[in-house]
C-alpha cells in the first residue's frame, strides 16, 4: 500500500532548509515572553530580573528555552510545504521540543533556519489518513555557536474524499 497523503513534492523537500531569520535579542523581549508563558504566575526570575540575572552565573538575564518560537522560524517552512500538499480536513499541534546548548541573552542575534524533517502517515478507520509532519528549527548565536534546536509537530487529518485511491 501506497501513500494516500504525502506526496513526491513534499517527501522531496524534507531536509531542505529554509532562508535563515535573524534577530537581535531584546532585554524586554525576553521579559515579556517571560510573562506570558508563566502567566498567571510570576516568571523564574532568571527569565526577568535584572538583578538576580547579574547574580547568577550568566552574569544577566537568559531567555527561557521556548523562547526561539518567538522567532517565528516554522513558518517559512509550513508556506513552503503546504503547496506540495493536499487539502486536509483538520489540522492541530502535535506537540513541541527545545534542546538548548547555550544561554541566550540579551544582545544575542540569533539566525534560525527551519526544515521538514519528517513525514509519516497512519490509516484512519474512516479511508481517510492522519499525517504527521516533523519540523526543526536550528539557531545560532552571533559568534556562529549553536544555542537551541526547536522540534514542532503538526498533526493533520485527511478524509477519504481528500486521499488517493490505492
Amino acid at each position: 500500500m501506497g501513500h494516500k497523503a504525502i506526496t513526491k513534492e513534499a517527501e522531496a523537500l524534507i531536509g531542505v532548509e529554509t532562508a535563515p531569520i535573524r534577530s537581535e535579542v531584546e532585554k524586554h523581549d525576553i521579559q515579556k515572553f517571560a510573562h506570558a508563558i508563566a502567566w498567571p504566575n510570576k516568571p523564574n526570575p532568571l527569565y526577568y530580573d535584572e538583578d538576580h540575572g547579574k547574580r547568577s552565573k550568566y552574569g544577566s538575564i537568559i531567555a527561557p528555552p521556548s523562547f526561539v518560537t518567538s522567532m517565528k522560524w516554522l513558518g517559512p517552512v509550513v508556506e513552503m510545504v503546504n503547496p506540495t500538499m493536499g487539502k486536509y480536513r483538520v489540522g492541530m499541534n502535535g506537540g513541541n521540543e527545545y534542546e538548548m546548548y547555550k544561554p541566550i541573552k540579551p544582545g544575542d542575534v540569533l539566525s534560525g533556519r527551519g526544515k521538514l524533517s519528517s513525514l509519516k502517515e497512519s490509516a484512519r478507520d474512516d479511508g481517510g489518513v492522519m499525517l504527521i509532519l516533523g519540523f526543526e528549527g536550528n539557531f545560532v548565536n552571533q559568534k556562529g555557536e549553536k544555542v537551541a534546536l526547536a522540534r514542532q509537530t503538526l498533526l493533520r487529518i485527511y478524509g477519504p474524499d481528500q486521499v488517493r485511491k490505492d
